[in-house]
């Protein structure tokens, strides 16, 4: 390529990168990944190469360069080493709680109905809730659309089926510890998905969730980037170093994205067999 035309190249790049940077000052949004953008824009030594491919690839169709910048720009924002971490804790967090709301609701529930019995056969009471729309009616109190809207409707349901007809206080405790032993955690978006699925982290987490967000936003899903578009290894490497600042002990190449890419085509093919 001669250098005219390799300078053009750079330019429709980093063109789109600094309109997005400007975008973003003016609306005083973004302000991180306006960061990465700098760092990008510092780096057209390094990326000069990947700007060609992209050109090559995308160049006559400015929206799909466009949403391509926008894909690596926020998966670098949303999935960065840094957030794939916290990403990791949240999901374990997440089942750790349900465990211990199943345990929680088990001994509340177990408690609640105790209580009732002693109640019923005993010469005492306790100024408790007896009946579950009573316990609605005061957990909304700070609500006001429920009192000027629903409060009303369930208190003549209240008076118009007596208590057989609703469960009991422990019975709807013992559903919610039922709901948690249920639930299964499960990723929002493909993206966190991808970025959280593997069981050691790793650089290949961020690569993941990249190509995940490149797919998303393919023509097959309604988006502008071609369905067959794909970065070579060294681009997808020399972006990814950029693009996380890394630092020189962590830094990738060709070889690793390769590796990477074999490993998943290895996996997806394992999955369709036991599909």
């Amino acid at each position: 390529m001669d250098t005219t035309s390799r300078a053009a190249a750079i330019e429709s790049c980093e063109s789109i990168l600094r309109k997005e940077y400007q975008y973003n000052k003016e609306k005083e949004i973004w302000s991180t990944i306006n960061k990465r953008i700098e760092g990008l824009l510092a780096r057209t030594n390094e990326l000069a190469d990947v700007y060609v491919e992209l050109r090559g690839s995308l160049g006559e169709d400015y929206r799909a360069l466009k949403s391509f910048f926008d894909v690596l720009n926020l998966t670098v924002y949303s999935w960065n080493p840094g957030k794939i971490k916290d990403a990791r804790q949240d999901r374990e967090q997440l089942t750790d709680l349900n465990i211990r709301i199943v345990e929680a609701a088990k001994l509340l529930s177990d408690l609640i109905s105790r209580r009732t019995e002693v109640q019923e056969i005993s010469s005492f009471r306790s100024d408790t809730y007896y009946h579950v729309i009573d316990v609605v009616r005061d957990a909304a109190e700070s609500n006001g659309l429920f009192s000027s809207h629903v409060e009303g409707k369930l208190e003549n349901l209240t008076y118009q089926y007596d208590l057989k007809y609703w469960p009991s206080i422990s019975e709807v405790v013992s559903a919610i510890g039922a709901n948690a032993q249920a639930a299964t955690t499960v990723a929002r978006s493909p993206a966190a998905s991808a970025a959280t699925d593997a069981r050691r982290p790793g650089l290949s987490d961020f690569l993941r969730a990249f190509e995940a967000a490149l797919d998303e936003n393919r023509v097959r899903r309604h988006g502008f980037i071609p369905n067959k578009f794909s970065v070579s290894n060294n681009s997808t490497a020399s972006l990814i170093n950029c693009a996380l600042e890394l630092e020189v002990d962590d830094l990738i190449d060709g070889s690793f994205v390769k590796r990477f890419r074999q490993r998943e085509r290895e996996r997806k093919v394992g999955q369709v067999k036991v599909d």
